[in-house]
Order: structure tokens, then sequence, then C-alpha cells
């Protein structure tokens, strides 16, 4: 956020001050009712603390509302019976959550399964407390049942969805934020004091914008940074990411346009290559198409729209003639097991409990060159693309540890990967410790890739976030028997690239940025040539 774009805030904070100006002036008369309402200043307080806490130092949570909520059902019981008492309902949700997940059970139903449970066993122990005038049980009716179900349901989606490790970061991060708020909001003395100076309200609104505007490094940035902090200045940090390039060139009117079915019909309709789309599954009366599928295809993919880390995508193949017997991952199937996951994309499964539909696609054949230096699974190559430009990519490589998939948290290598030539740098291992040089499996030397039809690649990524109207996006490319694919668009591409390529992101937006109005109406090629020119002068 720009200082001259909030100038259009000025209405609403000439509104703001008049409120305080009357509260302030009638102050003798008021103060009694301010000192009665000290929860709304408790509350103005924690949401702060929480945001300049995720976005300053860069602790990572369970959102913002939920630590909220959380420390205000813990104030009555007092912070580690309080905290006791959430963990201890945690615990339950989380367990119950892990058990129902094995059972395919839609999210909705799923979370309405763990909250009633959750709700039951407050209900006993509140009864105990009742019967027996124990204090700390007696209090437990007051606790936020609801955003507890939910995080550890959404705790449970994200281990599923990532890992343990990154999951657990972001529970400890959720804790230590209540904590940290609970510490200072108990502090009665420093509410009351905020309660009846007015004063205080308005300043406390103009430090959120004050650390929205100026805080652009993330204490948490130094260490995943740590091998580009010589060249900190061009880093692109998420702070920055998101307030500048987010926020100013992917419109939010856009993202309704992005969903992966709306962009393969968009792929399809421009012709870029991209995987052959069967069907597009978008209520429960479309499943039967599976049946011609089945018919026509001696392979197919099915993935839902909204699917995060490779989430619902099961891959089949088919064997036999007349009936077809069914395989995933080597495992014979029936149509029925098929249909019913169809069934829980639809219904939200991996969405959050949100409705979804489900794409059924041809299934990729990773060039021989590549599969045989790889080995199973589908590698995928991210590139970067700016108003049309290509500034930065890299190759994301699956493993045995990542079972396939091309999820760097789940065990896949990243590489980065020449936007000049297509050849590889610093191959990375988080799995195996570090910068590798071969592969672990197939023990192929990874230093040595250059990606052939490297042109080729780049314009068609640029094609895709053309086809997107994104001016900042991530396009992943997949080397297929048929020769480049595009499998999706991303509109808030992550910033790992950087550590990938050992360079900074933001001086080559920050290049491009400068000279985008001489530059930006050449045809697609030209673009890629130019990307590459601009590459060998080091971006200077």
């Amino acid at each position: 956020m720009e200082y001259k774009r909030l100038k259009n805030l000025i209405p609403f904070f000439l509104i703001i001050g008049l409120i305080i100006s009357w509260i302030t002036y009638n102050l003798d008369f008021m103060r009694p009712i301010l000192l009665d309402s000290t929860l709304f200043f408790q509350l103005m307080i924690s949401v702060t603390i929480i945001a300049a806490l995720r976005n300053i130092v860069g602790i990572r949570s369970f959102g913002v509302f939920g630590p909220t909520i959380i420390t205000f059902g813990i104030l009555k019981a007092g912070l580690f019976l309080g905290l006791t008492m959430y963990l201890n309902l945690f615990l339950i949700a989380m367990t119950l959550s892990f058990i129902l997940y094995k059972y395919n059970i839609s999210s909705s139903y799923r979370v309405s399964i763990i909250i009633s449970s959750v709700v039951i066993t407050i209900t006993f122990f509140e009864l105990i407390g009742e019967l027996f005038h124990i204090k700390l049980f007696e209090t437990m009716i007051f606790f936020p049942v609801l955003i507890t179900s939910w995080l550890a349901d959404r705790f449970v989606v994200q281990v599923k969805e990532v890992d343990w490790v990154e999951t657990s970061k972001k529970l400890i991060g959720t804790i230590t934020l209540i904590i940290l708020v609970y510490s200072i909001i108990s502090i009665d003395s420093f509410i009351r004091f905020i309660s009846i100076n007015p004063g205080t309200w308005i300043a406390i609104i103009m430090l959120n914008f004050y650390l929205a505007v100026k805080s652009d490094f993330r204490i948490s940035d130094y260490s995943r940074f740590k091998k580009l902090l010589h060249i900190k200045k061009d880093i692109l940090s998420l702070n920055i990411r998101n307030r500048n390039y987010i926020a100013k060139y992917n419109p939010a009117h856009l993202y309704s346009n992005l969903s992966k079915d709306k962009m393969k019909i968009s792929f399809h309709q421009l012709d870029i290559p991209t995987p052959k789309t069967y069907a597009i599954i978008e209520n429960k009366n479309d499943i039967g198409l599976l049946d011609n599928i089945i018919s026509d295809e001696t392979s197919f993919v099915i993935k839902p729209t909204k699917g995060l880390g490779g989430e619902g995508i099961i891959i089949i193949d088919a064997k036999g003639k007349n009936p077809k017997r069914l395989f995933h991952s080597n495992k014979e199937i029936n149509v029925s097991t098929i249909k019913n996951h169809i069934k829980h994309i639809l219904e939200g499964q991996y969405a959050n409990g949100n409705e979804d539909k489900a794409i059924i696609e041809e299934k990729i054949e990773v060039d021989d060159y590549f599969q045989k230096y790889f080995g199973e699974g589908v590698f995928d190559i991210r590139v970067i693309v700016f108003n049309g430009f290509p500034v930065m990519s890299m190759m994301r490589i699956p493993t045995k540890e990542s079972k396939g998939f091309a999820n760097i948290h789940k065990g896949a290598i990243s590489m980065g990967l020449d936007i000049s030539t297509g050849k590889s740098i610093n191959p990375f291992w988080k799995a195996g410790g570090g910068q590798i040089k071969y592969h672990p499996d197939t023990k192929k030397d990874l230093t040595k890739i250059k990606i052939r039809n490297w042109d080729e690649i780049l314009k068609i990524a640029c094609m895709a976030q053309g086809a997107s109207k994104l001016n900042y996006a991530g396009v992943d490319v997949v080397l297929s028997k048929k020769g480049p694919q595009v499998l999706e668009v991303n509109k808030r591409p992550g910033i790992e690239i950087q550590n990938a390529n050992l360079e900074g992101l933001l001086k080559r937006l920050k290049f491009i940025e400068e000279r985008l109005d001489k530059i930006r109406f050449g045809s697609i090629s030209k673009r890629v040539s130019l990307s590459k020119k601009f590459n060998d002068l080091k971006w200077e």
C-alpha cells in the first residue's frame, strides 16, 4: 500500500475523528460506560498484536481470529488452566478428525461430528463441575467450541496436504500468539487506560496502517533467506509480494475465473497445450459420464478443482477389455469406489467443506528422458511471469520420499533453472539435508540438466499468464511425451523459488517495472528474448 493511496481513506478518518472528538468532549459522562466495555478494547489490542507478530515477526498461525477467540475463551479460567482446557479439547477434536478422515467423510459432516463430540465432552465436564463444585469444569461452558473444533480439523487437513513439521510449526505459532496476547490484554490497568483515552483508539488504527505500509521484511525472513542476506535489497519478501505485487497486479475480481476447471476451458479455447479434459463433473447427475470414460480410455486422472498439495488426486489405469479392471496405485479398485471419491470431491472433502467440482483428464505420460532421470512421478517447472515477461524459474522433482508428488514439503527436490538457458541451478532437497548433486533414487547428476525446448516452455508460460489475466503469476508446466503442457496458473506463487535460484526476485520485478511502458507491447517471442537478454545482463 502506497501513502498516496491512503488519500482515499480521508473521509473514513474524518468520521472516526468526529466520533472520538464527541466521546472525548463527553468523557466524564462516558467514563463508567467505557470502563464496562473493556472487552471491546481487549479485542482491539488483540488483533493489533496478532497482526504485528504475524507480519513483522513472521509467526505463523491458523489465522488471526482463531487465536483471538481462543484467548478470550481462556480469560475466565486463567492462562494455565485455560490453555490446558484448550489443548485437551484440541487433542480430542484432532484425534477424532484423524479417525474420520480415513472414512472419506465430507468436510462439513466431519466438522459437524467433531463439534458435536466436543460439545458432549464439555457438557459432561460442566455437569461434573456443577455436581462437585469444581470451578475449572464449571468455566468450560464458555469455551469457544466452534473455533477449537475447526482449528483441529484444519490442522489434520494441513498435515495431510503438507506435512507434520510445517503444520506443527503453525500450531506452535498459534499457541505462542495466544500466550502473548493473553499476557497483554489481562493487564487491567493498561486496558482501562486505553478504554478512557479515546486518542489511543485512533493511534492504534494509525499504527496498523503504518506497519502495513512500512514493514517489508519479517524477522523470520532472515532465517528463510539466510543464504541471500548479502543481497537483501533484491529479495522479494512475503510482505512486499502481498502489498506491491499481488494486491497491485492481481485484481481480486479475477479470482473467480481462476479455478482449475475455468482455466482448463480457457487453455483449450486458446490452444494452450494442456492435458486433454475428458469431463468436468459439476454435480452428482454428471457422475455417470465416468462410465463412458472408462469404456473409451486406458488411463485417466481425477482431481478436485480446489484441492491443494496433490490431495484428492487419483490416477486410474484400466486393463483388460470387457469388463475392464481398474487400478489405482497398483491396487485394484471398483467403479463404485471411484464414483464415491467423486461425490466426496463435490461435497468439498478437499475444499474445506465448500462445494467443488471434479476434473477428469488425460493421464500425463512424462517425457522418456526425464522419466529415466527422475524415476516415478510427475515433475513440473514453475515459471514466474510478470506482465508477460518470464523472470524466474525452478523445477520441482518428485522422489520416493514425496510419493511421486512434486510437493517440496512432502520431500520433493527444488532446483533453480537459468531463465536464459534452462540449465539447472542449486538442486536442494530438504529431506536429504540441503544442497545435493545426485537424485536420491536414480543417482543421476542433477547439476548437468539442461531443459530442452526451453524457449517453447517460456512462451507457453507467458500464454498461460495472459489467459489468466493476472499480471503476476506462477505457471506450472510439465514436460510430457506430447511436449510442454500447462498444469495450472497460481495467483500467489511462493517465494522459495529465490532460494532455489540463489537470486532475489524483487530486483528482476523492479527491472521490468521500470521499463514496462516501453517494452510491454512486444510479441511473446520478443518478450521471452528480452527476458533472456536481461538475465544475461544480470538485470542491471
